[in-house]
């Protein structure tokens, strides 16, 4: 670890800095201007929005109006439990969570952010996902800023932080913009919430080389800047050897749309043989690690969702636009026509039918739900039939700095590096080593820790 001398003149002065304008930034840089801060926002892009802008599914929070409505029985400490016994992660983290998550969704309806109807998010025990469009969010969430205050900075790269000799305090950062180096000094604190580092292709290869053919579908700017910088001021790292996951296939040819998509709407997951090898209703298991028994198939890490006509009819149509369909008026005809070995396939499908027409679910794998705690198994048997042959992708990491519940970035003895704190993605700890992950959790687990992390910061001594 090696000191940087502070500089003797700063370009720029603020109370708090964040870097990153995305699903944790801007929630940070909001509250902190709250509470009284002056706050600038810097980017590498020349955009809001990080990977919220790629958000289709919208967030997920636990005992809100919107469920009261519908008589659904779930509350904070059930999310807690989801997030402890299924997602993996640390009790203190969730525990957080879990009692301010419901103050988020509030916060959020107050900025202008509208939800819309609930579903069902794979892997967790109560339908708690609303939907909510990414792109939607990041203007609320911009507009909230600016009114507010808020400085948000474009094309300003963060590359390294700036601490004090003998203390160790974070009080700025080296920023690179307009190929200009410059100091930018923080009075209170620094935030960081930079994402992962999905677009870095070294660090992919370092941290989950295992995954390194998968598609990357992340933000572009995830290149592992707040990670690297907080590394150099002697951060410890949570989960980090498990942060690179697979996320939901798409089409192995335009590497476009979501193969989820037919298959939770009734359609099953294949390899190459005609063989299912998973439970495609994703009760107890995240999409991810679907994918992942996918990659390990015969056939070159490559699979296939199946399904009907009926149950394309249930498919969104923006998504069939983007991917290749195969067709047959047999299930023999289309296994041909995807490349899929057709006496598999056939026997596939007719133990699958014969399951749930004798038992109303599958023996195999034991998928009782379409998705999550949603639906029932509906058989495969209206012609024609359709394939797609999908590969997996990589969307947000699940590992990274070590924070404790105040946000604060940890040391390697679990001491703070005073005044820098971190949120979101760029941070471990709420998913576990187990590959697990609730989905939608992503956009709502980051906006809480970055108004946890932004109030925080704003109430730091300045220096």
């Amino acid at each position: 670890m090696t000191k940087v001398q502070l500089p003797e003149k700063w370009d720029y002065e603020a109370d708090v800095i964040t870097v990153g304008a995305g699903t944790s930034g801007l929630p940070a840089a909001i509250i902190a201007a709250e509470a009284g801060a002056r706050v600038a926002v810097l980017d590498l892009m020349s955009h809001c929005g990080g990977s919220l802008h790629l958000i289709e599914v919208g967030p997920s929070f636990a005992g809100t109006d919107l469920q009261k409505k519908q008589g659904i029985e779930d509350s904070p400490e059930h999310y807690y439990r989801d997030g402890v016994n299924i997602a993996k992660g640390a009790s203190e983290l969730w525990r957080v969570f879990a009692d301010h998550q419901l103050d988020t969704y509030k916060w959020c309806k107050e900025i202008g952010i509208k939800f819309g109807e609930l579903w069902a998010p794979p892997t967790h025990t109560a339908i708690r996902a609303m939907w909510a469009k990414g792109n939607d969010m990041v203007r609320c969430l911009e507009k909230a800023a600016r009114e507010r205050g808020v400085e948000i900075l474009f094309l300003h790269r963060a590359t390294r932080l700036l601490s004090e000799h003998n203390t160790g305090r974070v009080v700025g950062l080296t920023v690179r913009a307009k190929n200009k180096v410059c100091n930018f000094k923080a009075k209170k604190a620094v935030i960081l919430a930079t994402g992962g580092f999905g677009r870095n292709r070294a660090m992919v290869q370092e941290y989950g080389p295992v995954f390194i053919n998968c598609v990357p579908l992340m933000a572009a700017g995830h290149l592992g800047d707040g990670l690297k910088m907080a590394l150099a001021e002697g951060a410890a790292t949570k989960d980090i050897g498990s942060a690179v996951r697979s996320s939901y296939p798409v089409d192995a040819e335009k590497k476009t749309g979501n193969l989820l998509f037919p298959v939770v709407s009734g359609g099953i997951f294949v390899n190459v043989n005609g063989n299912r090898f998973a439970d495609e209703g994703m009760r107890t298991t995240f999409y991810g690690q679907v994918s992942e028994v996918g990659m390990r198939q015969p056939g070159g890490g490559v699979y296939w969702a199946v399904y009907d006509s009926k149950i394309r009819k249930g498919v969104p149509s923006n998504q069939l636009e983007k991917v290749n369909e195969h067709k047959g008026d047999t299930v023999e005809e289309i296994a041909k026509n995807a490349g899929i070995d057709p006496e598999g396939l056939k026997e596939t499908i007719d133990r699958y039918n014969s399951d749930i027409e004798s038992f109303g679910y599958d023996t195999q794998f034991d998928r009782k739900t379409l998705v999550g705690v949603k639906g029932t198994p509906v058989t495969i048997d209206t012609p024609p039939f359709y394939a797609i042959k999908g590969v997996s992708t990589t969307t947000s990491l699940k590992g990274g700095l070590k924070v404790n519940t105040r946000c604060q970035v940890v040391n390697q003895y679990d001491a703070v590096i005073p005044s820098l704190y971190a949120a979101g993605e760029v941070t471990g700890g709420l998913w576990g080593s187990a590959g697990a992950y609730l989905m939608g959790s992503m956009v709502s687990t980051s906006m809480t820790f970055g108004l946890i992390a932004g109030r925080n910061a704003a109430a730091e001594s300045s220096w």
